[in-house]
């Protein structure tokens, strides 16, 4: 009861803040970071049939923050193009710029397409959309949505003076583990950052692009996690101020602790940063009919993304008798690099038993393209074009660590990166720093030797969430391993062993209620994104490790002494700890 009066409450101070005359100063730039705001404003735009100007503002933002990479520069640009701006593309846009657009990319054929040159392709249709989107966002602010969206917006949710502040920087694995268990605490105010709205559970991809008809959705809102903090959209550029500060969307947002998790970024659309879960529903949906209806696959890429691409292509062609001819490319000698000897050669046996050429010892040395056609160049003479294949890359991978790179922080904060751009750590998950122990990093970006997994990011983010507790509570942190926290897995988790590990294993109810006491059933592609959202917010498994305790907010004591016939308040201090076992 006391807890849901103090829900209660707090509902009302964030209601009691939002005023009519607040509305009437909420920006075209709030929508764009706040999700509940954005969620609203796409849904007027859709009933008002523009809703794809939305989707491509958000898309040329993604592209300002593409890596430098050219070639994932050039692919976001066409992205765009094909989806918004060819005539009978899937969202075409009413603009007067379709010709412009495509002479300029036309004039680039033959050039290395920088961001600058992307960008600037798209700069006048940017702003003939920027300038009817605020037609639209006007006749927004009038409605009864947009009053009542304001009212459920934590846009001016601020931390209270008793509050850690939490800032977590992106939202897959370890950031939504972290939040989850912060979140609730009310000695925390968690703000998450991240460039989507929403959580993707990528585990569920493959099956998503090739059987769309038996998958479930891959994603759900920060929103519906973060329930008493905010949650921001947008790219944090900078760390400053000493290291207590982010600057996200040109703002400045201060913190007591900082959790990176950035992740990794790929040479393909498996993994996104799309910020509207429909546009990613679109590009997975598109995905998924080039697939069908393709005569040839081309995967690039023999690790166990592109095996399990290859396999699920090759059963699926089989069960619908299209026979797709999928062809997986690889630089290395062996599918599977990372995995045991015995493993690798029954994944090799597999694929070769479902009819997938495999080709190894191959690297794509060039992409050649002219007016009709882009061809992929393999080292032994082979040529791949896009007349014939559909080409999916499962290769590429960049590590997001650029904040840290490009930091202006006094203190530089590129000495915690090691020689492959990834985050050196200590086994605690603080960063390797002489100076900052408030900063942590989990997943994808650390330098743990793990495979990185799901289910690695996942019990990062407890390690994480608990070592945070414990220095709340003036206590050393604990190392990943240690006092009820799983140590990080060094070797793969296998699917199913007689395909050499790929593939999903079929687990029953009863196994999956007692997957702690298998090791192998513990792998995280096992479960459906319901499963694991369960899982990790149900703090009695043990699946995922010890969470800490609940921690209430800083309690602040009176001690009142007679004066003069009047009192006065002389001392305020914390709350005692509480015991080891709680932590």
């Amino acid at each position: 009861m006391d807890k849901l009066k103090q829900s209660s409450h707090r509902s009302t101070e964030s209601y009691a803040s939002i005023t009519p005359s607040v509305i009437s100063t909420i920006t075209f730039h709030d929508v764009l970071k706040d999700p509940t705001l954005l969620h609203s404003f796409e849904y007027y735009l859709k009933k008002n049939w523009s809703q794809e100007y939305l989707l491509f503002i958000e898309a040329v933002n993604q592209l300002r923050h593409e890596s430098n990479r050219p070639k994932d520069i050039e692919d976001t640009l066409f992205r765009i193009y094909h989806n918004f701006i060819e005539p009978g593309s899937p969202m075409e846009l009413n603009v007067s710029t379709k010709q412009e657009v495509k002479e300029k990319l036309n004039s680039l054929q033959w050039a290395v397409i920088t961001r600058d040159d992307a960008v600037d392709v798209l700069n006048n249709t940017e702003q003939e959309v920027l300038a009817s989107l605020h037609v639209k966002f006007s006749e927004f602010r009038g409605t009864s949505l947009a009053a009542s969206s304001s009212l459920q917006s934590k846009l001016y949710k601020e931390p209270t003076k008793d509050q850690k502040r939490v800032v977590i920087i992106g939202g897959g694995f370890t950031g939504f583990t972290v939040a989850s268990i912060l979140d609730p605490m009310s000695r925390f105010h968690v703000t998450l950052i991240d460039a989507k709205d929403s959580f993707e559970y990528t585990p569920g991809i493959v099956s998503k692009i090739v059987n769309p008809e038996r998958s479930t959705s891959l994603r759900f809102t920060h929103e519906s996690y973060v329930k008493n903090g905010k949650v921001v959209i947008g790219y944090a550029s900078d760390i400053l101020n000493d290291a207590k500060s982010v600057k996200v969307n040109d703002e400045v947002i201060h913190f007591d602790y900082l959790v990176l998790c950035t992740g990794t970024s790929y040479a393909n659309q498996l993994k996104s940063t799309d910020s509207s879960s429909l546009y990613r529903t679109a590009n997975l949906r598109k995905i998924s009919r080039d697939i069908a209806q393709a005569k040839k696959v081309l995967i690039v890429g023999a690790g166990l993304v592109g095996c399990e691409l290859a396999a699920a292509i090759r059963q699926k062609s089989l069960a619908t008798q299209r026979d797709t001819k999928v062809v997986l490319v690889d630089s290395l000698s062996e599918v599977l690099h990372r995995f045991p000897l015995k493993q690798k050669r029954k994944a090799h046996e597999f694929l070769v038993n479902l009819g997938v050429d495999i080709v190894l010892n191959e690297r794509i040395t060039a992409i050649g393209s002219d007016e009709n056609d882009e061809a992929y160049y393999g080292s032994s003479g082979r040529i791949y074009s896009r007349k014939e294949y559909i080409v999916l890359l499962a290769t590429g991978v960049k590590v997001n660590t650029d904040i840290l790179l490009n930091s202006t922080n006094e203190s530089c904060l590129d000495i915690c990166l090691d020689n492959r751009g990834y985050v050196r750590v200590k086994p605690t998950l603080q960063i390797e720093h002489w100076k900052y122990n408030h900063i942590f990093a989990g997943g994808d970006i650390t330098n743990v030797i793990e495979e990185k997994t799901a289910y690695a990011a996942t019990i990062a983010g407890v390690c994480i969430a608990r070592n945070i507790c414990r220095l709340e509570k003036g206590k050393e942190p604990l190392a990943q391993g240690t006092k009820g926290l799983i140590a990080p897995p060094t070797k793969p988790l296998h699917g199913v062993s007689s395909q050499g590990g790929i593939g999903k294993q079929n687990l029953g109810m009863l196994e999956k209620r007692l997957s702690f006491l298998n090791p192998t059933w513990e792998a995280l592609k096992y479960f459906n994104e319901k499963q694991y959202f369960k899982i990790v917010q149900n703090r009695k498994l043990n699946v995922i490790g010890r969470a800490p305790k609940s921690l209430d907010a800083i309690q602040r004591k009176r001690r009142i002494f007679p004066f003069s016939q009047s009192q006065i308040t002389l001392k305020t201090e914390e709350e005692a700890p509480s015991s080891e076992s709680s932590v």
